[in-house]
């Protein structure tokens, strides 16, 4: 046996245990779940605030604000804060037809990116509550009185969403609708377990005086969704999760857009790793920094290792076929079929395993966000998926190394 068989085996392995412990730890919550179910009465919403920064969103800024002035939340309790970051499209003269609604106030500055337009936002409300909806992302008319609930804890300081695919079509969104499912099921396990990192930027929400005490939003390598709640976790403040508050962001729609932002959001989840590097297999953040964030990282490298691994692999049987075909010509190869033999690879076998885990996980997620628990999209993943994320992790790693650095758009 070599050293990338052990490799294999040891990442197999790791890979197993996790998706193990993953399903163990939501059948273990789920009468948590369950408490947190029973609706909050009118009387005790918080006042809330949702900011929508927006840069060249003129085709989808009015359906966003749209769906939030559909809520149902109370009209006094909500206030809307759409901020133009230096849109250089019609963005201002879409948001120029809503300023005259009372729950909506139009702010404009020169362009900094997300985390400025937030700050911006801040000084201009007093809410309790405070969140986040991209200017292309839609809401469910239930999903902010679904996040209020847990605010009821005072020990909750922030809560995230389900992100489901908007009007998923191409064969790209259709994968990224699976991948989606499968995160809705991470995000809630982790969230019982206090081992979220990243507080979604469409419609997370955050206990304003917690912000107040631990600064905020940065820039943090065009990643400050990542950024924030991992500073919330450094700074030991719990971040939950509401599977039944549903968002809808659009996602892109060809290789090129998605390979761009995937770069981006591995490019800064390791600089930011990077920055909170004290947190990794620290006892001190519990089950997050003992396995969570190592594990973020040893299967990041995985997915490398064994997509390098098959490219070579086949590299080299096809040079051994040149070989074969060069020294005795061509011949037609022969099957062998037979019914009373069994493949017991122990590759084979765990890879066997491991698909059929993640589409109970995938499936999981998807009933919890109010889906079918199975849908066409979830064998698409799984035969596709491994085969492109390599392309944009190996990527994030060149520039990391090379400190090169990512682009928003």
């Amino acid at each position: 046996m070599d050293i990338a068989q052990i490799v294999m085996y040891i990442m197999l392995f790791i890979s197993l245990y996790f998706e193990v412990f993953l399903l163990i730890t939501f059948f273990e919550h789920t009468d948590a779940r369950k408490a947190t179910s029973a609706p909050i009465k009118l009387t005790a919403l918080p006042s809330v605030a949702v900011i929508v920064p927006c840069f060249n969103e003129e085709t989808t800024v009015a359906g966003t604000l749209n769906s939030l002035l559909a809520l149902d939340y109370p009209s006094e309790k909500l206030e809307i804060i759409a901020v133009n970051d230096g849109s250089t499209d019609a963005t201002s003269k879409v948001l120029a037809t809503f300023k005259h609604h009372p729950q909506i106030q139009i702010l404009s500055k020169e362009n900094g990116g997300k985390h400025s337009a937030m700050n911006k936002a801040l000084q201009y409300t007093q809410a309790e509550i405070v969140g986040c909806l991209d200017a292309d992302s839609f809401v469910e008319s239930d999903a902010l009185i679904q996040l209020m609930q847990h605010f009821k804890d005072e020990s909750i300081s922030a809560v995230t969403p389900s992100i489901k695919i908007h009007n998923a079509r191409g064969l790209m969104q259709i994968v990224q609708k699976a991948e989606y499912g499968l995160a809705i099921f991470i995000r809630n396990v982790f969230a019982s377990i206090d081992s979220l990192f990243i507080t979604p930027g469409p419609f997370s929400f955050f206990r304003r005086s917690v912000i107040e005490e631990i600064g905020p939003w940065r820039h943090a390598h065009s990643t400050e969704d990542l950024e924030m709640c991992m500073r919330l976790q450094k700074n030991h403040k719990k971040v939950t999760n509401e599977p039944l508050a549903i968002v809808y962001t659009t996602a892109p729609a060809t290789f090129r857009e998605l390979f761009k932002q995937r770069v981006r959001w591995t490019y800064g989840f390791l600089k930011n790793a990077m920055d909170y590097y004290y947190m990794f297999f620290n006892p001190r953040y519990g089950t997050l920094g003992v396995l969570v964030l190592p594990i973020s990282i040893i299967s990041l490298f995985s997915a490398v290792f064994l997509f390098s691994t098959l490219i070579w692999n086949t590299l080299v049987l096809a040079a051994r076929e040149v070989v074969r075909f060069q020294t005795i010509g061509l011949t037609v190869p022969s099957a062998q079929f037979d019914i009373f033999f069994i493949n017991t690879s122990v590759i084979l076998t765990v890879t066997l395993t491991l698909v059929i885990l993640t589409l109970i996980l995938m499936g999981i997620g998807k009933r919890l966000a109010r889906d079918s628990f199975l849908s066409v999209d979830m064998p698409i993943y799984l035969i596709l998926y491994g085969f492109i994320t390599p392309l944009w992790l190996t990527t994030a790693l060149y520039k990391v190394v090379a400190n090169n650095g990512v682009r928003w758009r």
